[in-house]
Parts: C-alpha cells; structure tokens; sequence
C-alpha cells in the first residue's frame, strides 16, 4: 500500500498556544526521525575523539605517565622508609641473641655489624629529615639529636663520635676493643640510648605517615582533606 505524504507542520498549524505541542518545531523533529540528526551527532563527536587522541605527546604511554605521577615529591615515603629501618637497627641492638656470651666471650664481630648499621640507619634519618618539610618529623628529630647529644661522651667510648651536624662517625677498631658491657649498657633495657632512639623513630615514622595523609604525594593537599577544607569554606 502506498504512503501518505502528510505535512506535519500543516497538520498542527491550527493549534492554539496554550496546547503544549504548539512548541514543538517539527522540521527538528523530521530531521531527528529521519536520521539525519543522529548522523549529524555521531560525526560531531567522532570529530571530538580524534582530537582528544592527537592531542598526545608522541613516544609517551599511560603506564610511564602513571609512574610519573606516584613519584614521593613531599619525602615522606622515604622518611617513613629510613625511620623504620632505624627503629630496626636500635632495636636489633636491644635482643638478646646479640649479647649471648660463648666461653665467657661476647661475639664483637656480631656487635660491631650491629652498631655500624645502627649508625648508618640513624645518619640516613637524619639527612631525609632535612629534606622534607614537616614541623612534626623536625621536632622529633630534633628531640633524637638531643638525646644522641646527651649521650655523646658515652658513645665516644665505644667509638661513636657525633659531629656538629648531628650525624655519627664511627671507629670500628675502636668499638672493638671497647668494653662490651659498656656497649650493652648502652643499648639493652628499657630505658636504655638504644630504647629511646627506638621509640622517637617509630614517632618519626608515624608523622611521616600522617603527613602523608593530609599531603598527597605530588606535595599538594590530599583529596580527604580537600574534601574536609570545602565543606567547612
């Protein structure tokens, strides 16, 4: 059966302006049933999409700018890295495996490789907080330098010596030759040096961790408390 040619538009010219389909444009709707609004659609965004992907830097991937993004500009990660590995070492220091006496006789060797990573892992705590910028990780530091400062002649005994910039040098020919129960004094028990420098790293460690939580790892302001500064403004 034929098709009847009906002209919409005059189909409903007679309409008043009160009737809600006097607004509708119906040489808009002829083009949208007719398919040819859609085409239009289809190729505006095709359009779009091409430009989107030309707009990339040639020779560069998602997963290189993925790993650039995760970079630890603030410090922190490192921070929290070198003040456990101290916490470790001081409490390495602390077990009593170390101090087991074979014949009478301490086991300097094992003591001596003790105390030099003791040292290196306190030195690289030290420099990582100069790095970073958080009042938090500097007060505890500061507080751990003081109480190395303390202690200073007595770790000059066993070969340790701190210098003006805080950070230790040491003497292994020095350490072993040194009193071993001087050594243990000064690293066992619960108030000991060692106990002590143990407990501020794992206060150092904690502010990294909460500083990393209100900076993200790009230094700007985490998205939580983001989030949190919007609501109160």
């Amino acid at each position: 059966m034929a098709k009847n040619n009906i002209n919409i538009s005059a189909l409903f010219s007679g309409m008043n302006a009160n009737n809600p389909l006097s607004s509708i444009n119906f040489s808009d709707y002829a083009s949208i049933k007719n398919g040819s609004y859609g085409k239009l659609m289809k190729s505006y965004y095709g359009e779009q999409k091409k430009t989107s992907g030309s707009d990339k830097t040639p020779g560069t991937n998602s997963t290189a700018n993925n790993k650039n993004q995760t970079v630890d500009k603030t410090g922190l990660a490192q921070m929290k890295k070198e003040a456990d590995s101290l916490k470790s070492a001081a409490e390495a220091l602390g077990k009593d495996e170390l101090w087991k006496q074979t014949d009478g006789k301490y086991d300097m060797n094992k003591i001596s490789s003790a105390v030099k990573s003791f040292v290196n892992e306190y030195n690289d705590t030290i420099t990582q907080a100069g790095k970073i910028n958080s009042k938090d990780v500097a007060t505890d530091v500061k507080y751990m330098s003081s109480m190395t400062t303390t202690m200073s002649k007595a770790l000059s005994k066993i070969g340790v010596t701190v210098g003006t910039d805080g950070k230790m040098s040491l003497n292994e020919d020095e350490l072993k030759k040194a009193n071993a129960s001087s050594i243990k004094s000064l690293f066992t028990g619960t108030v000991s040096y060692g106990s002590q420098i143990a407990d501020r790293a794992g206060a150092i460690s904690k502010d990294a961790v909460m500083n990393s939580s209100i900076y993200g790892s790009n230094g700007m302001l985490s998205s939580s408390m983001n989030n949190i500064f919007n609501n109160w403004i």
